[in-house]
């Protein structure tokens, strides 16, 4: 890409590093331009904070524009474009490595918001080949819950809306200050172990994931700091077992999922041990949450210090999180 120095004096984008936009122009995760010469009118999303943003800034044209979606079922299922989909006017494409080609060529899209995850690159090979526009997103693994949240310019611009989207970004940005500010004479420092779990196995992040950053800038200490990488790692149940129960807080991400919690203990009659458990630290993300990162970051910030400090915060009023009891 551009050189750092001329990037530094010239982008738009101060706090994401996997995005840029310098002098009215819009580079993907991988570096690319994006070339359309006006908003898009048909767009297949990927990303689910595409669809985030465009309710968050109320960016109706990039809301009408959504004609495609991969997994759409559980990308639209709690917005009200989803009796759009009921109704067959936007179409699923695919989802978990399968692609429907045939339903991308009907809807002949101007642009393709693709993951720059590797089960895409097939299908951005054969979009470029069909002469496709397509840009891949990389808001996951930003290092800085900012970083991820300030990519809602990378998809407003999109649209022509990106001092709407910097606006609100400016507020965010004040908002976490205070936040951060409140925790001034905060002396201990809580172990924090934030998790996914599917099939009994547990998953965390890698120590420069944005979820470690921000649990650490929150003057708590994430448990898995031994953890490299960014994304979720599978790690040995017995190895997360005798770490994970001497948590002062855990936080089990859903990943989306509605969490059974009597089924949760029965199956995983350990996590009643948990020092966390035991003192009512234990937290289940809703099945909502990720949306909320975008929508709602502000109270989201709030409710995570709330978990980490509930000496200073009550947690009385989660509207994110849920305690994990019988």
């Amino acid at each position: 890409m551009t050189p750092n120095f001329y990037r530094y004096f010239n982008s738009a984008v101060k706090y994401a590093v996997h995005f840029d936009i310098m002098d009215d122009h819009i580079f993907d995760s991988e570096s690319n331009k994006i070339l359309l010469k006006k908003p898009p009118k048909s767009v297949i999303v990927a990303d689910a904070m595409f669809i985030d943003t465009a309710y968050l800034l109320n960016i109706k044209k990039m809301i009408k524009s959504v004609k495609g979606v991969f997994w759409a079922d559980v990308v639209l299922k709690n917005y009200p474009i989803y009796k759009k989909y009921v109704d067959g006017e936007i179409l699923n494409v695919g989802g978990d490595g399968i692609t429907n080609y045939e339903n991308i060529l009907n809807i002949n899209p101007d642009i393709v918001i693709l993951i720059d995850w590797n089960i895409f690159n097939p299908l951005s090979k054969w979009l470029r080949n069909k002469n496709i526009n397509y840009a891949k997103t990389g808001n996951y693994k930003e290092p800085s819950f900012l970083g991820k949240i300030e990519w809602i310019k990378f998809y407003a611009s999109i649209f022509g809306k990106f001092k709407k989207a910097e606006k609100i970004f400016n507020k965010i940005v004040e908002e976490k200050k205070r936040i951060f500010n409140s925790l001034n004479k905060v002396r201990y420092k809580p172990v924090v172990a934030f998790f996914g779990y599917h099939k009994n196995r547990a998953y965390v992040y890698g120590k420069d994931h944005y979820i470690p950053h921000l649990i650490n800038d929150l003057k708590g200490n994430y448990l898995f700091e031994n953890v490299e990488g960014i994304c979720y790692q599978p790690i040995d149940r017995r190895e997360f077992i005798n770490k994970a129960r001497y948590a002062d807080v855990c936080i089990l991400d859903s990943m989306g999922e509605e969490i059974d919690t009597k089924k949760l203990l029965k199956e995983n009659p350990e996590f009643l041990k948990f020092k966390a458990y035991k003192t009512g630290h234990f937290y289940i993300t809703s099945s909502d949450y990720l949306k909320h990162e975008t929508l709602n970051s502000i109270e989201v910030l709030e409710e995570y210090a709330k978990l980490l400090h509930p000496k200073i915060y009550k947690t009385e009023d989660l509207k994110h999180f849920i305690k994990l009891t019988k």
